[in-house]
């Protein structure tokens, strides 16, 4: 419990790793958008801190790591995150994702740990074994911490599935910033200069790391068919993984005679310059809890075609298209009703969904839930 309410709340973030993803981009967010006066936040990460760790730093946040290896917890990351706590004496402890949520069950206060859950229903035989067991063993101590936070509706039901049976479930969707991620003419023609790519060219977006969830080889299959009925249309997909020197990409591009059609930019560290490049933004995920890039790319004043997985019909409304999960045939089709609108009625399409961004899922609203959460733990 907190000493007084007058002193800042104390808030130690122990999360997997801080490379470039989601839940790592949402951290930073909540902490550099958190009133300083009444949060302290320090970040404990399982692994070394990479480009978001990096970042939080910049921002004045502390970041510690435990020099544990991925996918090999050790006794040694373990006592120093014992140590930090003993030091820091946080009043909540926050985990984030899966293994940071089991391994703050060490710490033993469980009336101050909360769980932070980001996914729904993925397929877990597409990941290894240490994988599935963490998930499976987080459903056998979910009653443990003091709740969970899941940032979708369709993640808790997912995951009460899978057996999680939580004291409390606290649904909070990600928040997005609306003036880091705008429509900007400037960045839009320069990433289609450097790529070669006409002004007037309709570009489809894809932002997303290389991973089965996120299912590229369904959108190739609909990029496939959109450039015979569209020859002139481009591909510009970025993230982790996402570039030629990835042979399992190679392996599910389109034709050799389409490559200067299909742009693949890997990891980027100014996403919100390359949104604006879009016409149309795809997420063709098997699965999702509250998609980021989706709320980016509306943010960005881009209007979108996404598969229906986790909330992501919740977040778009009537301002995108949804389609069935892994139908290449139905993301074409979506594709060629917003080419169909042309570009004055695309832009007023995105410019709808940069508003809804900001009137229902903005940084502020977002930041303002994990405040009271932490309020209401810290002084009760």
């Amino acid at each position: 419990m907190a000493e007084s309410e007058d002193r800042p709340i104390r808030v130690l973030h122990l999360i997997s790793t801080l490379d470039v993803g989601g839940a790592e981009q949402n951290l930073l967010r909540l902490l550099t958008s958190m009133e300083k006066n009444t949060f302290v936040n320090e970040v404990a990460c399982m692994t070394a801190p990479g480009v978001m760790g990096r970042r939080m730093e910049q921002a004045g946040i502390p970041v510690h790591s435990l020099g544990m290896r991925k996918g090999s917890p050790g006794l040694g990351g373990v006592l120093r995150l014992r140590f930090m706590a003993h030091l820091y004496r946080p009043d909540i402890i926050q985990c984030w994702m899966y293994h940071a949520n089991l391994l703050g069950l060490t710490l033993a206060q469980p009336r101050r740990t909360l769980w932070n859950i980001r996914c729904s229903d993925m397929d877990l035989t597409a990941y290894g074994p240490v994988y599935r067991y963490t998930v499976r063993a987080g459903a056998r101590l979910s009653s443990i911490p003091r709740g969970v936070v899941v940032n979708s509706s369709i993640g808790r039901i997912y995951h009460e599935r899978l057996g999680y049976h939580p004291r409390q479930w606290v649904v909070i969707p990600n928040g997005f910033d609306a003036d880091s991620f705008r429509p900007d003419p400037a960045a839009r023609s320069a990433l289609r200069a450097t790529l070669g790519i006409p002004g007037e060219a309709l570009v489809i977006g894809h932002v997303g790391r290389f991973d089965p969830m996120k299912d590229h080889a369904t959108f190739f299959q609909a990029a496939r068919e959109f450039l015979s009925l569209y020859p002139d249309a481009r591909f510009v997909l970025a993230g982790r993984g996402v570039d030629r020197a990835n042979p399992d990409i190679l392996k599910i591009l389109p034709d050799g005679n389409r490559i200067n059609q299909i742009h693949l930019l890997g990891e980027r560290q100014d996403i919100e310059k390359v949104y604006p490049s879009f016409d149309i933004f795809t997420s063709s995920s098997r699965s999702e809890g509250f998609p980021n890039a989706v709320g980016e790319a509306m943010a960005a004043g881009v209007p979108c075609v996404a598969t229906d997985a986790g909330d992501t019909g919740a977040l778009m409304g009537d301002t995108g298209i949804l389609v069935p999960r892994q139908s290449p045939m139905e993301l074409c089709r979506a594709w060629q009703a917003l080419a169909d609108l042309g570009p004055q009625l695309r832009t007023e399409r995105g410019l709808k969904a940069r508003e809804r961004i900001r009137t229902c899922y903005s940084q502020d609203l977002t930041t303002r839930h994990y405040a009271a959460l932490y309020r209401k733990i810290a002084h009760r």
